[in-house]
């Protein structure tokens, strides 16, 4: 049975007045479509995986063919699975304010999915790739490969388009994250540790810009002390919030 979660009134007239709103996504979104988290709990992604191995470029370099089978499987894995309520949810919210952007720390698509237009994704997209030279490489020519393909430009290795661990954030994409988060009057923080940088600056950012900070999360991060927290499940909070907000219950 689904806790009820209560609203603070301020809370409620800020989103029905927001005009420019971010989501925020951690992995605790998309645990609820059954892909396993990375840092926390028996089913965290690194619990049976050696993070060296499968999520570095020494460990791509050392087996790249066991780096890509791995990858491959997690493709697999995820295009069995599907959105979420939540990732709806944040999708829906289109209808309701003039600006809605999606900054995720996912690699899953699922908010694209769900039908949300402007989604930022700060860590890539296990469906797309790249070669090591950091050429675009089209799906299409790498859906049926055993072993790592080669780029048709420069003739390297492709890998997902993925950030493996001691890479830095594709700057495009938190450049816009940053001008976004400065620029929104509320920032809701959804399912996020807030224990990875330098993703976890944006609420900070979003707060220099005056933003009513909003943070839904089962488990307690250094964000409590600075955002409205609504302690739940993704899936459970926001279909309650719709309703809160504007009155109508989610379907």
């Amino acid at each position: 049975m689904t806790d009820t979660v209560t609203f603070d009134e301020g809370l409620i007239k800020a989103l029905r007045e927001a005009e420019n709103i971010i989501f925020f996504t951690g992995a605790g979104a998309s645990a609820e479509s059954g892909v396993p988290t990375f840092r926390t709990g028996t089913d965290s992604l690194w619990v049976d995986f050696d993070v060296e191995d499968y999520a570095t470029l020494d460990g791509f370099n050392r087996n790249p063919q066991k780096v890509w089978q791995w990858y491959k499987g997690r493709r697999e894995n995820m295009a069995a699975l599907q959105p979420n309520v939540a990732h709806h949810v944040i999708a829906r919210w289109q209808e309701k304010a003039p600006r809605v952007t999606v900054i995720t720390q996912n690699i899953d698509n699922f908010h694209q999915d769900a039908g949300s237009d402007l989604v930022i994704e700060l860590h890539g997209n296990i469906h797309h790739f790249k070669c090591l030279n950091d050429h675009p490489v089209e799906s299409s020519s790498v859906d049926n490969s055993e072993e790592p393909p080669l780029c048709e430009i420069c003739g390297s290795l492709v890998r997902p388009d993925v950030v493996w661990f001691n890479e830095p954030l594709p700057q495009e994409a938190f450049d816009h994250a940053e001008m976004f988060s400065r620029e929104c009057s509320v920032f809701i923080a959804v399912g996020c540790s807030m224990e990875v940088q330098p993703a976890a600056f944006l609420p900070a950012f979003a707060a220099s810009g005056g933003a009513y900070l909003v943070q839904i999360n089962p488990e307690a991060s250094i964000f409590d002390k600075y955002a409205y927290t609504l302690r739940g499940k993704a899936g459970e909070v926001l279909p309650q919030l719709w309703q809160a907000v504007w009155g109508e219950s989610f379907n």
